[in-house]
């Protein structure tokens, strides 16, 4: 096992392990490390741990030390002229009609650099205005366009389900989100319903995809003859949501709303071999059906 705390340098951003080199540090703590964009402050996010080195990255790096008050201050001095840039960055976009928008800029601690973030409906050609934004800040400029889950995660907010995004909550990286999840789960298919404020398909659909196509795996399908209590009967709708199988009485006609455990297969040996071949890790685990991005 080896000692190593967890560091985070953007709210949003991906959890870091560095040696804490015998350093008392709290999850809160301000401390400086080294990443591949050079020195920055990051925020102790999880206490001094033993972990299994396979945990870890190889190099491992070490903290380099905590961060002092003058430390903090300059980081909100250079924070400080991110409004100012981002303006005139803004301005030279719609100077120059080019089909992107500015969704976040960043600046590193040396004050050297500032790192643009950018969404385009296709992929863009910037280089002519990574100069000149140089010129106008005088420091190096670098852009990189993201999509719009990304753009989501950056302006946060709240879902239909009145939970906040699950992207800039707590969700570290996407899957691939089809339209054929939200089949499998029976879902009507209206956009303004299964896309989230990203404009994509929610992340949401996803997380108990694998559940939904085990039980429906396991059901029987609309049209089968069943006996039930009271009769035979013809399954007519299965409910995976609702966790319910409608029923139509031969006889009588009337339809009725069985639980679907009552009907449920034992899954054969060759379906829990297919799912064993084919599942995939997931990214996030249980969430609100209504969170989306």
């Amino acid at each position: 096992m080896t000692l190593a705390v967890g560091v985070k340098f953007r709210h949003q951003g991906p959890l870091n392990y560095y040696d804490p080199v015998g350093e008392d540090l709290i999850p809160g703590s301000r401390v400086l490390a080294d990443t591949s964009r050079g020195v920055e402050i990051g925020e102790v996010v999880m206490a001094p741990a033993d972990l299994e080195p396979a945990m870890l990255p190889r190099p491992f790096p070490p903290i380099l030390r905590p961060a002092t008050a003058e430390d903090l201050a300059q980081r909100r001095e250079l924070d400080g002229r991110l409004p100012e840039a981002m303006r005139v960055a803004r301005e030279l976009v719609e100077e120059r009609k080019l089909p992107l928008k500015i969704a976040r800029a960043e600046i590193s601690f040396d004050g050297t650099r500032i790192l643009f973030d950018l969404t385009a409906e296709r992929q863009t050609q910037y280089q002519d205005l990574a100069r000149d934004l140089a010129g106008r800040l005088r420091c190096r400029v670098e852009l990189r366009q993201i999509g719009a889950r990304d753009e989501a995660k950056i302006q946060d907010g709240y879902g239909p389900c009145g939970q906040r995004l699950c992207c800039s909550s707590w969700l570290k990286e996407f899957v691939p989100v089809t339209i054929k999840m939200a089949k499998e789960q029976g879902l009507p298919l209206n956009p303004t319903r299964l896309n989230g404020m990203c404009g994509k398909l929610k992340c949401c659909l996803q997380y108990e995809n694998e559940q939904y196509v085990d039980l429906k795996r396991r059901l029987p399908k609309p049209g089968t003859a069943l006996t039930v209590e009271g009769g035979t009967a013809t399954v007519t709708e299965i409910s995976l949501v609702r966790e319910q199988v409608l029923v139509t009485m031969t006889e009588s006609g009337t339809v009725l709303a069985l639980p679907a455990e009552q009907l449920l297969q034992e899954p054969s040996p060759e379906d829990v071999s297919a799912r064993r071949r084919t599942r995939r890790p997931r990214a996030g685990q249980g969430a609100d059906r209504g969170a989306g991005e």
